[in-house]
């Protein structure tokens, strides 16, 4: 694939200009069953959500009461029983997987409890790989890794692989996802 097919036009605007003051993300009777053995188990029934852009929403609940289901049904990670999840005024309903994933790495950023960093790769290669995916050419996605590391004062240490890092500067590694101003949530 070439490499204009996954770039963006320098005049096209991101999902966060178009809905500046918009909806950025939202859910309409959301609804998550999950079957173990014979019992179907109703882990969200109905739930509707709207967040407007710029606004930041705190999920709280006491463990086993459905939040990580939410954030993986919210974040296209996980298909709904029932209802739709729409982001930027884009429904994730219709989206079969390759497109969904093409989706989730444009417009959607994950900041994960854990450190998902591969241990073959310095931390400039971790943050540099879901730009390469997106299209972008090695070189420039090092460089914009580059510069993500510098953000959070991690540059010095951009040649070391995870195991060379302490736990404070992996949980800072910067996920471009988690940077970049393309994505439409976070």
């Amino acid at each position: 694939m070439s490499d204009a097919r996954h770039a963006p036009s320098p005049h096209q605007e991101t999902a966060m200009q178009r809905t500046a003051g918009q909806i950025m993300l939202e859910c309409h009777d959301l609804t998550r069953v999950y079957r173990e053995g014979p019992q179907d188990i109703t882990v969200l029934d109905g739930l509707s959500l709207t967040v407007n852009a710029g606004e930041r929403v705190a999920i709280v609940g006491s463990s086993g009461s459905g939040k990580t289901t939410l954030l993986n049904l919210l974040g296209g990670l996980d298909r709904p029983s029932r209802g739709e999840v729409r982001i930027a005024g884009e429904s994730l309903l219709n989206l079969g997987e390759a497109a969904l994933g093409r989706f989730r790495n444009r417009h959607i950023g994950f900041v994960y409890q854990f450190h998902h960093l591969l241990a073959e790769f310095t931390a400039v290669e971790n943050a540099a790989l879901p730009l390469i995916v997106r299209g972008q050419r090695k070189k420039v996605a090092e460089a914009s890794a580059l510069k993500l590391l510098e953000k959070v004062g991690m540059a010095s240490r951009a040649d070391h692989k995870p195991g060379e890092l302490s736990g404070g500067e992996r949980q800072r590694w910067p996920s471009p996802g988690r940077w970049s101003p393309t994505p439409a949530w976070c």
